[in-house]
C-alpha cells in the first residue's frame, strides 16, 4: 500500500481514506435502496386505490375522464418497472459498488477528478454528486487506456466533434470487493494488476459466460469502444476474448447510443447453445438481452425454393469423415468458397441481367417503350435488386394510370397495383428459376473445374456450399428488408461462414457490424484464402459508403500457459503463436486407451475420485454426435452426466458430452478429448483437434482411442 504523501498539492489516498469512501457509498446504497423500497409501497397504494375508485366511480365518469385515470394508473405502474430496475441494480452494487480508481487532474483548470469505476454508476440522493461513474462512460476509458501520467478522453455529441479533456492521471488503484466488503486496494501503473487478473482467471468456468468488466485489457477495450469503424473485423487467437469483447461492446453501444435499443441489435451465433451460454452477459451489465439468431435459422426463413438441401451440420459432418481426402466434393467445396469462384458468378449474373430484352409495356391505356424501362432499369435503379428495380418502374407507371383517372388513388390501392404490374414485368422479362439459373452457370465453370457441376449429395439434397449461392442469387434478384431495423450486427466465429454467406449478411443487413472470429479455428480452409481475405474483399468501401477497420489479438487468457502451448503445438507452423498470461498449472496429458472402454473408465475414475471435485464444467469432447451418444451411454452408468447435441438449447454445467464442433466459444474448466490417434494427419482433423483442446481452462486430457 503507498504512503500517504503530496503530489504537487494532491495527497494520495490511505487504506483508511478507502474504506472510509467504501462504507460511505455502501450507506448512500442502503439510503438509497430505502427511499426507492418506499417510493415503490407509495406507488402500490396509489394504484390499488386508483383502481378502486375507477371501480366505484365507472358509472358516474364521462370518457375524457375515465381516460385520465387510466393514464394516470399507467404512468404508476411505469414508475414501478424503472424503480423496480433501479433497486435491482442498487441491491446489486451493494455487493461489489466499484472495482477500479483513478484520479485525473484536468490540463486547463488544474481542478482534481476522483473516478470510481463500477459496473454501474451511482449519484448521491442525498447531494447529487457522483459517487461512481459507469465503466461505458467517457471518463472511464481512461482507466482501461493509461497509466499514471498524461491521458485525456472524449466526449462524442451526437454527429459533432469529440471534445477533448487533457491533463494526468496522479492516482490509480484497484480494488478487491466482495459481498459488500472492500478487502484490499492495490495502487497500480497498469490498467489491471496481475495478480487481480490472476485471480479472476484462475477461478471457475461457471454455466454461463460472465462479465469482465473489471479485467477488461487495454487493447480489449480500445475495440470495445471503437466509433471509427463501420464493419470493425477482431481476428483474435484462442482465449483472446473475443466474445467477451463482442457482448461488451454491445453494452457500450447501447449505452453511449440513446437511439440505439436491444432490439435494433442482433447477434449471428454458431448454435443454440452458444446463444443460451452468453444470454446472462447483458443482463449482468444492465442492458436487455438481444435478439440471437443462427445463419441455418437465417438460411430456412429467407429461402423460397422447395427443394431439400443440407445444414451446415450435414457439411461439417462429411468434411470431418473425409479428411484431406482428394475426392471430387472436397476439391468443390474449395472452389465454390472462394474469391475466384464468387467473382466469377457475379460476372455471370451481370451478363445475364444485362441481356434482359425489354419490349414496350401496356398496362391499362399506358405504355411505356422498351427503351424508356431499360434506361430506368440500368441507369436510375441499376444498385437496387433486380426485381426491386422492376417495383420502382412499377410504381411510375402507376403515377400515370393515377394522372388518367378523374380520382387520386390510397396508398393501398397503388402498392397493390405496383405488385400486379411488378409481377407482369418480371413475367415477361426476368422469370427464372433459381436452381436451374445456377445450374447454367456451373455448367460454364465445368471446362475450368471438372467436375464442379455436382450439385446434389448421394441423398438428392442440394449441397450445402450449393446453397448457400443459390441463397445469394435469390437476395440478388429480390433483395430483403426483413432486418431494417437492426442497426448493429455482431458475428461471432467469423471463420465458420464463407464468401457466399457474407455477401447475403452485406445484403440483408446494411448495418454496421463488428466480426470476430479466429482464422485458425476452421475445419477446412485454404491457407492463401483465409476469411480474413474474404471478410475485406466483401466489406470493402464502396462508392465511398462502408469500409473496414482490422485488429489483431495475440494474447491469450483463458487456458494456462502450459495448455496454450500444448495447443499452439497441435498447428505447428500455420502462424498461430502469441502471448499468454503466465497462469500455470498441470501440463496437459495424452493417454493411449485400447478401448472406448478403457477411455471411459480413466474418465470415471478422475469424476469418482475426487480428482474434478474442484470443478464446476467438466466437457468430454468427441467427433461426431454418434460418438458423443456412445461416451454419454456408458458414462451415465457411473455418474451424473449431459448430453448435448445440435438441438440441445440449454447448457446447464456440471459434465457433459458434445461433439467437438458444438463448443466453439465456450469453455470450461477440464476438458477430456476423444481421438483415435490421426489428429495430426491432416487440416481437417488437426484443426478440430485444435478447436477443441483450446476449450480448457485448467486441465487437459487428450485420449486415444484404438479403433476397433
Amino acid at each position: 500500500m503507498a504512503e500517504n504523501k503530496d503530489l504537487e498539492g494532491y495527497k494520495i489516498s490511505t487504506m483508511e481514506d478507502e474504506e472510509d469512501y467504501f462504507d460511505n457509498v455502501e450507506m448512500e446504497l442502503d439510503y438509497s435502496i430505502s427511499i426507492t423500497e418506499g417510493s415503490m409501497e407509495l406507488g402500490k397504494d396509489n394504484i390499488k386505490e386508483q383502481k378502486k375508485y375507477m371501480r366505484d366511480s365507472h358509472g358516474d365518469m364521462d370518457d375524457e375522464e375515465f381516460l385520465q385515470n387510466m393514464q394516470s394508473v399507467n404512468n404508476d405502474e411505469a414508475f414501478l418497472r424503472r424503480a423496480a430496475k433501479r433497486l435491482e441494480v442498487n441491491e446489486h452494487q451493494k455487493k461489489v459498488p466499484y472495482f477500479g480508481k483513478f484520479v485525473f487532474k484536468y490540463k486547463d483548470d488544474e481542478e482534481y477528478l476522483p473516478v470510481y469505476v463500477g459496473m454501474s454508476g451511482y449519484q448521491s440522493d442525498m447531494n447529487g454528486q457522483q459517487l461512481v461513474y459507469d465503466w461505458r462512460a467517457p471518463v472511464s476509458s481512461m482507466y482501461y487506456a493509461y497509466e499514471k501520467g498524461p491521458a485525456s478522453y472524449n466526449v462524442h455529441v451526437d454527429d459533432m466533434e469529440d471534445d477533448e479533456f487533457s491533463g494526468d492521471i496522479v492516482e490509480k488503484k484497484q480494488f478487491l470487493v466482495s459481498n459488500g466488503r472492500l478487502k484490499d486496494a492495490v495502487d497500480t501503473d497498469s490498467n489491471i494488476n496481475d495478480a487481480i487478473l490472476l485471480e479472476t482467471l484462475g477461478g471457475n468456468s461457471g454455466v454461463k459466460m460472465k462479465n469482465v468488466v473489471a479485467t477488461i485489457q487495454k487493447e480489449q477495450d480500445a475495440i470495445i469502444r471503437n466509433r471509427t469503424a463501420y464493419n470493425l473485423i477482431v481476428d483474435g487467437r484462442a482465449g483472446s476474448g473475443k466474445t467477451v469483447i463482442a457482448m461488451h461492446r454491445l453494452a457500450w453501444l447501447l449505452y453511449n447510443y440513446k437511439t440505439l435499443e436491444s432490439d435494433n441489435v442482433m447477434i449471428l451465433s454458431p448454435n443454440s447453445i452458444f446463444g443460451d451460454y452468453i444470454s446472462e452477459v447483458l443482463p449482468e451489465l444492465e442492458e436487455n438481452s438481444v435478439p440471437e439468431k443462427e445463419f441455418d435459422s437465417l438460411l430456412e426463413e429467407l429461402l423460397f425454393i422447395e427443394e431439400e438441401y443440407e445444414s451446415k451440420l450435414d457439411q461439417s459432418e462429411f468434411i470431418i469423415d473425409s479428411g484431406d481426402q482428394d475426392n471430387q466434393r472436397m476439391r468443390n467445396i474449395k472452389v465454390k468458397s472462394s474469391i475466384s469462384f464468387y467473382d466469377s458468378f457475379n460476372e455471370y449474373l451481370d451478363r445475364y441481367v444485362s441481356g434482359i430484352k425489354f419490349r414496350n409495356f401496356h398496362y391499362q391505356k399506358v405504355e411505356y417503350t422498351g427503351e424508356d424501362i431499360a434506361a430506368m432499369f440500368n441507369g436510375r435503379f441499376a444498385r437496387k435488386p433486380v426485381y426491386e428495380r422492376f417495383e420502382n418502374i412499377a410504381y411510375f407507371i402507376v403515377d400515370r394510370v393515377e394522372d388518367n383517372s378523374p380520382k387520386e388513388f390510397p396508398d393501398e390501392k397503388k402498392r397493390n397495383l405496383a405488385r400486379q404490374i411488378q409481377k407482369q414485368m418480371v413475367n415477361l422479362f426476368a422469370e427464372r428459376n433459381l436452381v436451374e439459373l445456377y445450374v447454367g452457370f456451373l455448367a460454364e465453370m465445368e471446362k475450368k473445374y471438372p467436375g464442379i457441376s455436382e450439385y446434389r449429395n448421394e441423398y438428392g439434397k442440394i449441397c450445402y456450399e450449393d446453397i448457400l449461392p443459390i441463397l445469394y442469387l435469390q437476395v440478388y434478384f429480390y433483395g430483403c428488408h426483413s432486418y431494417n431495423n437492426i442497426k448493429h450486427l455482431v458475428i461471432d466465429e467469423m471463420q465458420d461462414y464463407n464468401i457466399f454467406q457474407y455477401a447475403v449478411i452485406d445484403r440483408v443487413f446494411g448495418c454496421k457490424k463488428t466480426i470476430l472470429g479466429d482464422r485458425y479455428q476452421v475445419l477446412f480452409y485454404d491457407p492463401e484464402e483465409t476469411v480474413v481475405d474474404v471478410l475485406t474483399k466483401i466489406f470493402a468501401k464502396r462508392n465511398g459508403q462502408g469500409g473496414y477497420e482490422l485488429k489483431e489479438l495475440f494474447a491469450s487468457y483463458r487456458s494456462t500457459a502450459e495448455i496454450t502451448e500444448f495447443c499452439n503445438g497441435i498447428l505447428g507452423g500455420e502462424g498461430v503463436g502469441g502471448n499468454t498470461v503466465e497462469r500455470h498449472g498441470r501440463v496437459p496429458e495424452e493417454i493411449q486407451c485400447e478401448s472406448l472402454d478403457e477411455a471411459v473408465e480413466f474418465i470415471n475414475d478422475k469424476l469418482s475420485y475426487g480428482d474434478m471435485d474442484a470443478y464446476d464444467n467438466i466437457a468430454i469432447l468427441t467427433n461426431d454426435e454418434a460418438d458423443a451418444y456412445e461416451v454419454y451411454k456408458q458414462l451415465s452408468e457411473y455418474t451424473e452426466v449431459t448430453l448435448i447435441t445440435n438441438q440441445s438449447v440449454v447448457y446447464a454445467g456440471g459434465v457433459v458430452v458434445l461433439p467437438k464442433f458444438l463448443a466453439k466459444g465456450m469453455e470450461f474448466d477440464a476438458v477430456y478429448v476423444m481421438t483415435d490417434g490421426t489428429y495430426d494427419g491432416s487440416m481437417v482433423t488437426r484443426h478440430a483437434h485444435y478447436i477443441a483442446c483450446t476449450r480448457a481452462l485448467h486441465e487437459l486430457y487428450v485420449l486415444d482411442v484404438e479403433q476397433p
